[in-house]
C-alpha cells in the first residue's frame, strides 16, 4: 500500500507533497474570485502490476477496501472501517419506464452504515487522520457528513467536533448526536465555518469535510474536501465497472452540492480506464439544486458564483456555494449540470419508491436530472444510466409526509374495510 506519489491542482497543476494534510486549496492560482481544489495523484501503472481485474473479483465484495490499493492508506492497521461500500447496484424498472431509459440503475448508497455515500469519504478521512497522528477531527454538516464523521471518529477512537446549523432537521440532528460527537449549532449558515476555522486555525485538527475561505466583504469561496477523502468516493465508480462486467456506463447523475463526490467518482473512471479495466468513460451529470453550476457553464465562467441563501427540501445539496472542481469533472467528462425543483424531487421520490428505494429528496435529485436530459433528446432510451442515490429518506421524513395520504383507522367491520380500501386507495375487494 501507500502509493500516492503527490497532490497535484486540478487547475494550475501545480504539485504539492504526497503525504501532507492539504485542504486549503491551492495557493499558487487562488484569486479573490476562485480557488480549486487538489486531487492526489497514485502510481497507477504500478498498482496495475499487481493487481489485475482477475485479482479484485477474487476477494470478497464486503466493503470499499477492497480496492486498497487505490486509496490513500500506506498501512492497513490504521483503516477504519464499518463495512462502507459495495452497494447494490439496482436495475430500476418502474422509474425507468417513468422516464423512458430501458437501461437505468441506481447506485443505492442509503444501505451504507450511517445511510449515506458519505461513509466512503469519512472511511477514507478518518483512516487517513488516524495513520497522521491526528486525534481530532472536525466538519461543518447539515447532517449526513456530521453523522459519518462522528461514527468514524468514534471507532477509531478520536474526538469528534461537529458544527451544524440550527434549523437542521430533528432526524439529521439526533443521527449526529447518536455517535457521541461534541455537537455545536450556531444561528447562521456561515457562523458554522467562522468557528470551525478558527479552531482548526488554532488547534490543528484534522477537518473531514470542505474548507470555505471567509473574505473580507462577505463572500466566501469554497474548496471542498481533502484530496485523502475525495479519494474514497472513487470506489463508486469502482463498484459500478465491476457490477457492470468492467464496463461503464454511459451516464453517470450525482446529486451535487460540493462536487466532491462528482469529481471523486469521475477520478475513479479514468483511473480504471487508465489501465485497461474499462474501455470508455461516462459522462458526468452534477444534479443540482440551485444550478450554480449550470450556471457557471452556460456563461463560460471558470468559476461557480455565490448566491443567496434559500430554503430547500433538498437540504444535503441546497448550498449557496459550489466549487471549481465541479466544473472540471462536468467538462472534463462532456457532461452537464441541471438545476432540480422541490416538487420535481417530492415526485421521483415518491416514483422510486415504487422501486422499493426510499431516498432522501436531495438524494432523488439525480433522476430528476437524468429525466430531465431525456426529455431533452440528449440521453437515448438505449443508454445505460445509472443514478448514485446519496441517502437514506429517513433521515428527514417531514417533506415526504406532506404527500402521503393519512392512514384510515377502523374498527375490524369487513364492510367498513371494503369502504375504506376503495374510497382511499381505489382498491376493490370482490
Amino acid at each position: 500500500m501507500g502509493h500516492v506519489l503527490k497532490q497535484k491542482c486540478l487547475n494550475c497543476g501545480k504539485e504539492y507533497p504526497a503525504n501532507k494534510w492539504i485542504f486549503k486549496g491551492c495557493e499558487a492560482c487562488k484569486t479573490e474570485n476562485f480557488v480549486s481544489n487538489l486531487i492526489s495523484v497514485y502510481d497507477i501503472e504500478g498498482i496495475a502490476e499487481n493487481v489485475d481485474k482477475k485479482t479484485l473479483e477474487k476477494r470478497k465484495n464486503t466493503n470499499m477496501w477492497k480496492y486498497k490499493e487505490f486509496l490513500p492508506i500506506e498501512n492497513e492497521k490504521n483503516i477504519v472501517s464499518l463495512g462502507e461500500g459495495f452497494t447494490p447496484l439496482i436495475m430500476s424498472k418502474k422509474v425507468g419506464e417513468y422516464i423512458g431509459i430501458k437501461n437505468l440503475y441506481v447506485k443505492n448508497e442509503s444501505v451504507n452504515p450511517t445511510w449515506s455515500f458519505k461513509d466512503r469519504l469519512c472511511s477514507t478521512a478518518v483512516s487517513k487522520a488516524l495513520e497522521m497522528g491526528f486525534k481530532t477531527v472536525t466538519v461543518s454538516s447539515s447532517g449526513n457528513h456530521g453523522a459519518s464523521t462522528a461514527a468514524y471518529a468514534s471507532k477509531a477512537g478520536l474526538n469528534s467536533i461537529i458544527f451544524t446549523f440550527v434549523h437542521t432537521s430533528l432526524g439529521m440532528k439526533t443521527l449526529m448526536q447518536v455517535y457521541s460527537p461534541i455537537l455545536i449549532a450556531t444561528k447562521s449558515l456561515a457562523g458554522r465555518w467562522i468557528l470551525m476555522n478558527e479552531c482548526i486555525d488554532r488547534y490543528g485538527w484534522a477537518l473531514t469535510g470542505d474548507y470555505v475561505h471567509i473574505l473580507n466583504n462577505g463572500r466566501f469561496l469554497l474548496v471542498g474536501s481533502n484530496p485523502f477523502a475525495k479519494d474514497g468516493y472513487k470506489t463508486i465508480a469502482y463498484e459500478i465497472c465491476e457490477q457492470l462486467n468492467w464496463e461503464a456506463p454511459d451516464w453517470v447523475a450525482q446529486p451535487t452540492g460540493y462536487a466532491n463526490g462528482l469529481e471523486g467518482i469521475w477520478q475513479g473512471f479514468k483511473e480504471f480506464n487508465s489501465i485497461d479495466f474499462i474501455d470508455s468513460l461516462p459522462k458526468m451529470v452534477a444534479a443540482e439544486k440551485f444550478g450554480i453550476l449550470e450556471e457557471a457553464i452556460k456563461e463560460g465562467r471558470k468559476y461557480p458564483k455565490q448566491i443567496e441563501h434559500e430554503p430547500s427540501i433538498a437540504l444535503s445539496i441546497a448550498g449557496f456555494l459550489s466549487t471549481y472542481q465541479g466544473l472540471h469533472a462536468i467538462r472534463d467528462s462532456g457532461g452537464k449540470a441541471v438545476a432540480t425543483e422541490d416538487e420535481e424531487l417530492l415526485e421521483m421520490q415518491k416514483m422510486l419508491g415504487k422501486d422499493g428505494i426510499f431516498a432522501e429528496a436531495a438524494s432523488v435529485a439525480s433522476l430528476v436530472a437524468i429525466k430531465k436530459l431525456k426529455d431533452e433528446g440528449r440521453i437515448d432510451r438505449n443508454d445505460v444510466v445509472v443514478a448514485v442515490v446519496t441517502g437514506s429518506g429517513l433521515k428527514d421524513i417531514s417533506p415526504t409526509q406532506k404527500y402521503l395520504p393519512q392512514i384510515p383507522v377502523i374498527k375490524p367491520n369487513f364492510d367498513e374495510l371494503k369502504k375504506v380500501l376503495m374510497e382511499v386507495y381505489n382498491y376493490k375487494l370482490m
